[in-house]
Formats: C-alpha cells, structure tokens, sequence
C-alpha cells in the first residue's frame, strides 16, 4: 500500500488552486478544528481514508465524519476511485493549497471573528506545537545545533519599538523572504526534489497594545 507521501501508481490529474477563501461561518467552523486541519494537511496529495489513519493512528470509522465534513464544504475533492478487494477505495486531495479568511466575513459578527481566530491560533499555533513536539520526540532537531543552526530550534519571541516608516519596511522585507523561500519551496515539492527536507516556519506579526511601564 502507498504512504501517504508516495504517488499512487495512477495519480489523479487534479491540480488545486493557490488559495480558497473561506467566506461563510459554517465553513469556518468546519476547518476550525485541529483534526479537520490535520487531516486537510495530510491530503495535500492524494490519498485514502485508511492511509490519513494510518499516519494518524486511529481508527478509519473515526475519521469518515470530518473527511464528509471537508468534502461538504469543498475544502477537500474526491479525485479517484479504485477497486480494492471488491470495495470502491476513494482518494481525497485538498481543494487549495492555501486557506484565506475573508474580510468582510470577520468583521459581520463576533462570533465569526472569535471562529476565525479559533482558526487561525489552530493553524499556526497549535498545529505548529503539535509537529515541534513529534519532532522534538523523534529526534529530528539538534538542540545542540552540532550540524549547523538550520538543524536546530530558532524559537524566540520580541517585542520592537520602530517608527511607522520602520515598520512598514520590517513588514515589507519579511514578506519579501517569506515569498522568495514559499515559492522555492512550491517549485522543489513540485519536483519532487530528493535533497528537500520539510522545515516549518511560524512567523506572527502585529502592532501590540502593550506598553513599557
């Protein structure tokens, strides 16, 4: 059987789109859930229910509630079928490869800005502790940074006092990188680049109400 990161032996043609815009609060609701994003992630390619268990270690009848969900609300797409054993094995793969809030979707009601914050902290945040975790766990990060520091942990957090003239630059350059690395990155995947390696950034940037005493 094929992992979920080996291409299966007639993979669909299905390409996704850049982005998707979530603009309605049901739908945000539905993808502001660890699991759903979990699963959503793993689907990046095309894949089975049995094999997103299998790396996730569950049972498959767990799962086919929230991959209806995902298909639903177009967050996922069925792009194959296949006989297996006599049973119709169905494989999913993400709608887009990027998932956007609409605007005027947070600003129409409180309840949507607190869903698409639940969304967004689960995204960067909870996600993102979950992977350094599991990484941490197997090993996969020299904390000692023997092998150089882009083997290592960069986690550090700062406040900084800048003139609006100095912050729109920070903004500007950051997004600049940030840019040049994801499509580096797009184009290796793409490839399917032997010498690639998955790293994660978690990058959160915002003017702050607090102040110095």
């Amino acid at each position: 059987m094929n992992t979920i990161n080996e291409p299966a032996a007639q993979q669909s043609q299905f390409i996704p789109s850049e982005f998707s815009e979530i603009a309605d609060l049901e739908t945000l609701k539905v993808i502001a859930d660890p699991l759903r994003l979990r699963i959503r992630e793993l689907m990046s390619e095309p894949c089975t229910v049995k094999q997103i268990a299998a790396e996730l270690g569950m049972p498959a009848t767990k799962l086919y509630y929230h991959v209806n969900l995902l298909e639903k609300h177009g967050l996922i797409v069925m792009v194959d079928t296949r006989i297996v054993s006599g049973i119709i094995e169905k494989q999913y793969q993400a709608a887009a490869r990027e998932l956007r809030v609409s605007g005027n979707l947070l600003s129409s009601s409180s309840e949507a800005t607190d869903a698409g914050l639940d969304f967004a902290l689960n995204t960067l945040v909870e996600d993102v502790k979950n992977d350094l975790r599991e990484s941490l766990r197997a090993g996969c990060i020299d904390l000692d940074e023997k092998e150089g520091e882009h083997h290592g942990l960069a986690l550090a957090s700062h406040g900084l006092f800048l003139t609006e003239a100095q912050a729109a630059d920070f903004y500007r350059r950051l997004r600049e990188i940030m840019n040049e690395f994801m499509e580096l990155s797009r184009r290796q995947r793409q490839e399917r680049n032997a010498a690639a390696e998955r790293y994660r950034a978690l990058l959160v940037t915002f003017p702050s109400t607090r102040r110095d005493r």
